[in-house]
C-alpha cells in the first residue's frame, strides 16, 4: 500500500487523496489553513461545481493558459464524469445557465461537508495548520517535513493552490527545490478600475449581454461578451474576468491604459443599433428622450449616455439632430472606458505558476523527479469564470491520485 503525501488540502488536494485511496494508497494531507476553505468562497457561496456546457477541446478553449495541457485529463476526468462522481456519492445537482452546475441546496458547505465525509469514511488524514515546509528525495522515497516533525512517504502530490502575491510560497518553493520552474505569477479573473469617474454614479447597474472590445498593445484584438455590471471604481462582471485573464500579464497604468469600448445592446454592429434608436425614435416622437433610451438600457446608463452625448434630457424624441443621433449611436455602439488598474481584491485565480513542460499531462508526474506529482492551481492553467477552474481542479487532482497510487 503505497503511502502518499498531499500538500493541500483545498479541491485539487481532496480528490487527489481520494483517487489515491480508491487504488488502495494510504493519503496523508497537509494543509497551511484550514481543510477546503477554498470552496466556500467559490460561486459566491454557492459553488460553482463545473460547466456542463462544453467537453474536451471545445471546454479547452475556456482556458487562457493550459487548456491544451489539460486535454488528456478531460478526455478521463470532465464534466460529466464530474457531475457522476458527485450525483454517486449523494450530492444532488441542478445546472444552470450557461451550462453553470451548482448543488441543488445552493450551498457551498454541501460540498465541503460531503467531501469532508468522504475523507473521513476513506480515512484520510487532514492535518490542518500544518503544511509541509520541506520535500527531499531519498532512497526509500520522500522525506517530507512539517512543523511538527518529518515522516517517509512513497509519492507526494503537491496542491497547495496559487497565490500571486506570495511567488514564495509553500507549494512554489516546494516545487522549486526540487529543480521546478515556477513561471510569472499575476491576477487573473480582477475587475477594472477606469480613469473615468462617471462609471461609479452607475456602481450596481448591470447588463446581462454586453460587449467589450480591446486592442492590447502587442496583443490580437480582444471580444467577449457577457454579463457586466458598474462598480465604484470601474466594471466587474463575467465579460470584464474574461478580458482581464487574457491580458493578466500585460502592464498598464494612468501613463500606459488599457482602453476598452463597450457596448451594451445586443445588436452587433453599428448600423443595426442605429436601426434600433431610429425605430424607438419614431415610435415615441413626443417623448423625452431619455425616456426613450431607457427603453433600450438602465435608466442611469441612459442619462449618462445623454450626458457623454451632450444631449439635454428634455429634448424630445422628435427633436434630436441627425448630428446627436450620431454621438449616441457612436456611444451606444463603443463606449469608451480608460482602464489604469485592476480592481485589488477581486482576484479569483492566479495566472502563472509550475511549468506545464515539466509535467507529464498524462499523470500530472514531475519529469523532473519521479514520485512527485502536481494538481490544480499551482500548475501555470487557469480557466474563466463558470466552474471552469474548479473543473480543472478536480480533473488535475483526480489524475495525480490515480496515478500516484500505481
Amino acid at each position: 500500500m503505497p503511502r502518499i503525501a498531499v500538500a493541500g488540502a483545498g479541491p485539487a488536494g481532496i480528490m487527489a487523496a481520494l483517487a489515491a485511496h480508491e487504488k488502495g494508497a494510504h493519503a496523508v494531507i497537509y494543509d497551511a489553513a484550514v481543510p477546503l476553505a477554498t470552496i466556500l468562497r467559490t460561486g459566491g457561496g454557492r459553488c460553482n461545481l463545473t460547466n456542463a456546457g462544453a467537453e474536451d477541446a471545445n471546454l479547452a478553449l475556456h482556458y487562457p493558459r493550459g487548456g491544451r495541457f489539460l486535454l488528456s485529463a478531460f478526455s478521463r476526468f470532465g464534466p460529466t464524469e464530474t457531475m457522476e462522481w458527485f450525483r454517486f456519492r449523494g450530492l444532488p445537482l441542478v445546472e444552470e445557465e450557461e451550462g453553470k452546475v451548482f448543488p441543488r441546496s445552493g450551498k457551498a458547505q454541501d460540498v465541503r461537508n460531503m467531501l469532508q465525509e468522504q475523507a473521513r469514511t476513506a480515512c484520510v488524514k487532514m492535518s490542518a495548520h500544518q503544511p509541509i515546509t520541506s520535500i527531499a528525495p531519498t532512497p526509500k522515497g520522500f522525506q517530507v517535513t512539517t512543523e511538527r516533525g518529518e515522516a517517509l512517504f512513497d509519492r507526494v502530490i503537491i496542491a497547495t493552490g496559487g497565490d500571486w502575491r506570495n511567488p514564495r510560497g509553500s507549494g512554489y518553493d516546494l516545487a522549486m527545490s526540487l529543480g521546478h520552474t515556477v513561471t510569472p505569477l499575476a491576477p487573473a479573473l480582477t475587475g477594472f478600475a477606469s480613469a473615468e469617474s462617471w462609471p461609479a454614479r452607475l456602481a450596481g447597474v448591470s447588463i446581462p449581454q454586453a460587449r467589450l472590445q480591446a486592442h492590447p498593445t502587442g496583443m490580437r484584438a480582444l471580444r467577449e461578451t457577457g454579463g457586466l455590471v458598474f462598480t465604484h471604481r470601474g466594471i466587474s462582471g463575467p465579460v470584464v474576468f474574461r478580458i482581464s485573464s487574457r491580458c493578466a500579464f500585460l502592464p498598464f497604468s494612468s501613463r500606459a491604459p488599457l482602453h476598452l469600448w463597450l457596448s451594451v445592446l445586443e445588436e452587433r454592429d453599428k448600423q443595426a443599433i442605429e436601426g434600433r434608436l431610429i425605430a424607438a425614435l419614431r415610435e415615441r416622437p413626443r417623448q423625452q428622450i431619455l425616456s426613450v433610451l431607457c427603453g433600450l438600457m438602465p435608466r442611469r446608463l441612459a442619462q449618462t449616455t445623454l450626458d457623454l452625448a451632450g444631449v439635454a434630457t428634455a429634448t424630445s424624441a422628435s427633436g434630436i439632430t441627425r448630428v446627436q443621433r450620431k454621438a449616441l449611436v457612436d456611444l451606444m455602439d463603443r463606449l469608451p472606458l480608460t482602464i489604469v488598474d485592476r480592481d485589488k481584491g477581486d482576484e479569483m485565480v492566479t495566472a502563472g505558476g509550475v511549468d506545464l513542460a515539466e509535467v507529464d499531462p498524462r499523470s500530472m508526474e514531475s519529469r523532473i523527479v519521479p514520485g512527485v506529482f502536481f494538481c490544480g492551481e499551482l500548475l501555470d492553467v487557469d480557466g474563466f469564470t463558470g466552474g471552469f477552474n474548479l473543473q480543472a481542479a478536480w480533473s488535475t487532482g483526480r489524475i495525480a491520485g490515480l496515478a500516484a497510487a500505481d
